[in-house]
């Protein structure tokens, strides 16, 4: 992971939102004084990928500025070949607090969005990253401090910061999660014996007499059950015969009932009659009955329209008189009007002249202060440019001195320039072929342990596997002597329940007390526990080999595979390396070839340096000199320009002057004659009287026209109204006389007056419901006949009473306490038997629970004893010691030139120093430069150990160091340098200012009362 560019606002000590760009560093300085905010940098690169922080965990509201609302910020990063952004945003809305996020991914030129949800687009950083959030902060950030205590300490010390380093705390947590399931699994095994201590189950002998019983009692139950079905047979036969009895007698009387409503009924169908006769006139009484109501309104109408047009016409004859008055008055004020509107046009010309003269005042003061200004300006600029001329003519001169130091280098800086990448490439490829040696000298002796502990896990597994079939052919041997001592011993109890005379299920002889019967074999039963714990621990051992060798051949397979393939890599390098010669070869004369190529490539790149360095020199010296002088042709232009400005400035002020004064005599003369003509009122006062006497005359006419008018047209509208309603009058006479002589004839038709018609009228529901009464009445008659001639004849001739039927159920009865006696004891006997069995079923389930808890409790409380810290997390820490030891070899001989080998004896770190002949030194006598480059090895190490293989695109180190002397400085800045030729991103931590200096970039946190900012510098 690479970042690019990261945006934070509100976030610790930065307030206002700062940018930080990553893209053009790769090795750069974080800088600033203790809480300026240096490692709130990385706390929000983690937060902006995981939405925590290693200081405050999922508790941001820890992280937000004081007295902010909002915390915002965003990371764009790199991660194999793909470019991503997340944002993350915490507000504060009072009571409550909202965050939100969203993740995008760059592709085809522009941002598109994959997550918005916080759990979603954690799991995604997560997958594009390969690292969780412990493995992050792991790995890219080196405690550089903690790793050279690391070294420094003693066995106890280094164990517990490596456990603390690598995460290894879960360890102890399995450990005490793993005796706390032993401590309950041996609970739930005490109470499972209890339980079995507490069962009662019965003897098989005891439960095959309740089988017995059980079969006789199911035998003797269908009698029972034939018996009572025949008896309750007979009751119901008789039961019916009763009841039917009784409904004929009922049915009779109800039939006899019904026929008194007869006459009734008779009735009612006559009155239901002439009422729908009466019905089928309603349409022709409804149509007369409206004929006769709109006649009525019609008469009411015409009345009141005759009353409203007389009205009507009085108002208009007295609004006719009163617009005559008003058209006089106006007749007579329209010339005294005219005079007066002449009069205002002469004065509004006087007063737009004196408006005119007052902005035309206004504007040439307006320009003569203008004018004052600038010239005031321009005397100022005239004098600054005479001292910025002379500046320019010094700098000139001295510019010009420096440039005469720098002969040109261009031919020899091209030929190193061309010269540098193939000795870089070539230091690279040496230093890469030095490591494959080294590397497969390493191997090869790992090839060999291999090999070795490859036949020894082989030796194993076969003696494991010889033990473990022993111990099964034990057990199994044991176990059938056990089932033929069962087998006696359910023998010997079948024997005690023999009687005399019965034939022996054993033997096949009869038994007779006089006579006994041969004595049974006496076999011993065999304890198989111990048997079993063998076998067991056996298994165990043998499965526990088997890994081991599974895992040896596994090592053995991939060390031979690395070695193939380091030696590949180490010829493919060395081919590299001849190539490269030959190429650097080609740029050099035999003079310049020395002995000793290596010294000769430092010559090279130090001379190509100190050429650079000339070269960018001279380049700044001489475009200082074009500066200089573009800046002196560009000061002495100005200089002439202003002076010719300062000139035309004066001229201008002049002229303006003199305008102003002439506007103010012409504003005096207007002012006289305008008093005169308008006798101290202005245009627009007697403009305004005019108008409104104007306009009250014109409102008086217009108010009398239009209620002239409003009336007029109300009283034609008014005799409109008169005839139509003296129209509608007439019409509804005629309908209503001819509708009554149509309505007459019907009801005689009908053999009806109106009054007869009225009263014979009947609702619609009362309709139905007496044809629902006669319905009924017919319906229940047609019924009860017919029930009562079915039953009459389905009775026949029997009979029956009461006595019989007492007798009946007298019967049924003894037959049912038969019945249910033998069916509670069945009862009875199948519960026994039911919870005898499931008593046995329990106590097989108990005892498999436990055994099944015994081996719980005792795989638990063996995993807890393991991982014990003196045991298994030894082991671990041990191992992981030892990868890191021999990785961080590695890295170190790569950062000090193939010089230092780190080495652990008694306990205690040691490094061999393969400039002086392989001398070893403990690390502690190490010096500054030296220790840094251990831990940092050190720090490596654990970081690639904990990434298991994702991509590290950058790392953070923190120097862990107050102070550095010249040579530590010296050595520290070279490792980082080689360190940054790893195509990473370096970022280092430091309060050192000269090792902050030392380095390509800077970024500086300062810190201030209103919130920290960042600057980057490029050195």
């Amino acid at each position: 992971m690479r970042p690019l560019e990261l945006s934070l606002a509100g976030f610790t000590s930065f307030r206002d939102e700062q940018h930080l760009d990553f893209s053009q560093l790769d090795l750069f300085a974080i800088t600033g004084p203790t809480g300026a905010g240096k490692s709130s940098l990385l706390d929000a690169i983690t937060y902006a990928l995981y939405g925590k922080t290693a200081r405050t965990g999922s508790q941001i509201q820890e992280m937000v500025s004081q007295g902010a609302s909002l915390l915002k910020v965003q990371l764009r990063f790199a991660m194999c070949q793909g470019e991503y952004r997340v944002t993350r945003l915490w507000r504060d809305r009072g009571k409550t607090t909202v965050t939100s996020v969203i993740l995008e991914v760059y592709q085809k030129n522009k941002w598109e969005t994959l997550e918005t949800k916080e759990r979603s687009t954690n799991q995604a950083i997560e997958q594009i990253l390969g690292m969780d959030f412990d493995t992050f902060t792991r790995v890219i950030l080196l405690p550089q401090g903690q790793f050279d205590e690391f070294l420094k300490g003693n066995t106890t010390k280094r164990r517990e910061i490596l456990r603390q380093l690598a995460g290894f705390e879960i360890f102890e947590l399995m450990r005490k999660e793993a005796n706390n399931l032993a401590g309950l699994f041996k609970k739930e095994l005490e109470a499972v014996e209890r339980q079995i201590n507490e069962l009662e189950a019965p003897p098989d002998w005891e439960l095959e007499q309740k089988f017995s019983q059980l079969l006789a009692l199911e035998n003797g139950l269908a009698r029972l059950n034939e018996a009572v079905w025949q008896a309750q047979k007979k009751l119901d036969e008789e039961q019916q015969l009763f009841e039917r009895l009784a409904r004929l007698l009922k049915l009779h009387q109800e039939l006899a009932e019904l026929n008194l409503d007869t006459d009734e009924i008779n009735r009612l169908e006559e009155r239901l009659e002439r009422s729908q006769t009466a019905a089928a006139l309603q349409g022709d009484w409804t149509l007369v009955q409206s004929t006769r109501h709109r006649a009525k309104i019609a008469e009411n109408q015409a009345i009141s329209s005759a009353k409203k047009l007389q009205k009507i016409q009085a108002q208009l004859k007295r609004e006719t008189e009163k617009l005559d008055g008003v058209k006089a008055a106006v007749a007579e004020m329209l010339p005294q009007f005219k005079a007066r509107s002449e009069a205002l046009a002469t004065v509004l010309v006087y007063e737009q002249q004196q408006q005119q003269i007052a902005q035309e005042l206004v504007r040439v003061q307006k320009i003569l202060l203008a004018k004052t200004t600038e010239l005031a300006a321009a005397q100022k600029e005239w004098q600054e440019m005479q001292v910025q001329n002379t500046a320019a003519e010094q700098q000139m001169k001295k510019i010009t001195v420096e440039l005469e130091k720098y002969p040109s280098v261009s031919d020899r800086l091209e030929t190193l320039k061309q010269l540098s990448p193939l000795l870089m490439e070539w230091q690279l490829i040496d230093r890469q072929a030095k490591k494959q040696l080294q590397q497969q000298q390493i191997l090869q002796e790992q090839l060999e342990v291999s090999q070795f502990t490859a036949k020894e896990a082989q030796f194993h597994y076969q003696f494991t596997q010889k033990e473990m079939e022993e111990s099964r052919a034990a057990l199994a041997e044991a176990e059938a002597i056990n089932s033929e001592v069962t087998r006696l011993n359910q023998a010997a109890v079948l024997r005690e329940s023999l009687i005399s005379g019965t034939v022996c299920p054993v033997c096949g002889g009869v038994y007779h007390p006089d006579r006994p019967l041969p004595d049974l074999e006496i076999v011993e039963w065999v304890d198989v526990l111990p048997l079993r714990d063998r076998l067991q621990t056996h298994e165990r051992q043998f499965q526990q080999a088997q890994r081991q060798l599974a895992q040896a051949e596994t090592t053995l397979e991939q060390k031979t595979q690395q070695l193939t393939a380091c030696e590949q890599e180490l010829s493919e390098v060395e081919n590299q390396l001849g190539t490269k010669y030959a190429a650097i070869c080609s740029y050099l004369t035999a003079d310049e070839m020395s002995a000793n190529f290596d010294q000769r490539v430092q010559q090279l790149k130090q001379e190509y340096e100190e050429l650079q360095l000339k070269d960018r020199r001279s380049k700044q010296v001489q475009q200082q000199h074009q500066v200089a002088v573009a800046q002196l042709n560009q000061t002495r232009q100005a200089l002439e320009f202003i002076a010719k400005t300062l000139q035309q400035a004066q001229k201008e002020e002049q002229m303006a002057r003199s305008e102003v004064d002439r506007q103010l005599e012409a504003r005096q003369n207007l002012r006289i004659t305008l008093a005169e003509i308008t006798g101290g009122f202005s245009y627009e006062q007697l403009r305004q009287n005019l108008t409104r006497e104007q306009q009250q005359l014109q409102t008086q006419l217009e108010q009398a026209e239009q209620t002239y008018q409003k009336i007029h047209r109300a009283a034609i509208a008014a005799e409109t109204e008169d005839r139509q309603a003296q129209g509608i009058q007439q019409t509804a006479i005629d309908q209503e006389k001819q509708l009554n002589t149509y309505w007459l004839e019907k009801l005689k038709t009908a053999n009806f007056t109106e009054a007869e018609f009225l009263t014979a009228q009947l609702s619609i529901p009362q309709q139905a419901a007496w044809q629902k009464q006669i319905s009924d009445y017919r319906e229940a008659k047609i019924t009860l006949e017919t029930r009562f001639e079915d039953l009459r004849a389905e009775i026949g001739d029997r009979t029956t009473d009461e006595e019989i039927l007492k007798h009946c159920q007298v019967s049924l009865k003894n037959a049912q306490k038969q019945l249910k006696q033998a069916s509670d004891r069945r009862t009875e006997l199948t519960v026994w038997i039911q919870v005898s069995q499931s008593k046995i079923q329990q106590l097989n389930v108990l005892e498999s629970q436990q055994e099944c808890l015994k081996q719980e409790a005792e795989t638990y409380h063996t995993l807890a004893q393991n991982l014990k810290t003196n045991e298994f997390q030894a082991y671990i820490l041990e191992h992981l010691e030892a990868e890191l030891l021999a990785r961080a070899t590695v890295l170190l001989q790569e950062l000090s030139d193939a010089r230092y080998k780190l080495t652990i004896e008694n306990g205690e770190y040691w490094v061999e120093d393969n400039w002086n002949g392989g001398e070893k030194r403990r690390v502690r006598t190490l010096s500054g430069g030296e220790t840094f480059a251990a831990s940092l090895s050190m720090a490596l190490a654990l970081s690639e150990r904990l990434s298991m293989g994702a991509d590290l695109g950058s790392l953070f180190l923190d120097e862990g160091f107050g102070t550095l002397d010249a040579e530590t400085l010296e050595g520290v800045t070279q490792i980082l340098e080689s360190l940054r030729q790893r195509s990473r991103m370096i970022g280092v931590i430091t309060h050192v200012r000269d090792l902050a200096e030392r380095l390509p970039t800077q970024v500086r946190v300062y810190k201030s009362p209103n919130g920290s900012r960042l600057e980057l510098e490029m050195l």
